[in-house]
């Protein structure tokens, strides 16, 4: 997958900001992914389109993280708006394509969203499309890669000194 110059700026920008080093130098030798980037008319409309995985057919795009974008993240985002409007940290597993986190992010009230993910391909292609560097830098967004949690885990949370008073994980 190649990115265009304006495509570049935010991922440099993610990067910088990015605390977690272990991440940082991961994201940073990626130079190619199994996944495809799928953009709609409407901004919010972000998919990925895993090229790993052949579709069966039958009306259902298995090889797609999203069946409709949009309607999901309206959907999530009523869920979270209805039941953890108050908490002041919120743990996903999976990055998605980010927009969930940065609509949460809105919410004063969520000091800190962390996120697991396993396949950082999917950080590496949305760090080109979408600007999280305000809440890395602020360590609202934490992001941690699921096969290095020995280190990253006890190094992130034994610094940031997160509340575990209201401990959900979402998936």
């Amino acid at each position: 997958m190649t990115f265009t110059p304006t495509q570049k700026e935010p991922f440099n920008k993610n990067i910088e900001a990015l605390s977690n080093i272990l991440l940082k130098e991961s994201l940073k030798e990626i130079k190619s992914s199994k996944f495809e980037l799928v953009l709609g008319k409407d901004n919010l409309d972000i998919n990925l389109k895993d090229t790993s995985i052949k579709n069966n057919g039958g009306g259902y795009n298995e090889n797609l993280l999203y069946q409709d974008p949009i309607k999901e993240l309206q959907t999530m985002l009523n869920t979270y708006n209805d039941k953890y409007l108050l908490y002041p940290v919120l743990y996903f597993y999976g990055f998605g394509n980010g927009i969930l986190f940065k609509a949460l992010l809105q919410n004063k009230n969520h000091q800190h969203i962390v996120v697991f993910e396993k396949d950082i391909e999917i950080i590496w292609i949305m760090f080109h499309i979408l600007d999280f560097s305000n809440e890395l830098q602020s360590a609202r967004l934490m992001i941690l890669q699921t096969s290095s949690l020995d280190i990253e885990f006890f190094l992130i949370f034994a610094l940031a000194n997160l509340s575990f008073n209201f401990l959900e994980f979402i998936f």
